[in-house]
């Protein structure tokens, strides 16, 4: 699915930077996924930017709104 993304070319590596770990990107989005469905409380998340490398993935700036 990563590789059906209109920004995979970012992914890969553009303008003279190297690309993401795909594998660590994908275990990233999961976490989340698992994180949100166990959390319903969880009504929006917004990450930007999340920074990666080969080694490593940062979530640069994260927003969370929970409601009861």
């Amino acid at each position: 699915m990563i590789q059906r993304l209109r920004a995979y070319k970012i992914i890969q590596g553009t303008r003279g930077r190297g690309g993401v770990n795909e594998e660590l990107f994908s275990e990233i989005i999961q976490r989340i996924s698992a994180l949100v469905s166990v959390a319903p409380e969880i009504v929006e998340m917004d990450i930007n930017p999340l920074m990666g490398s080969m080694s490593n993935i940062t979530a640069v700036d994260t927003r969370i709104r929970v409601e009861k």
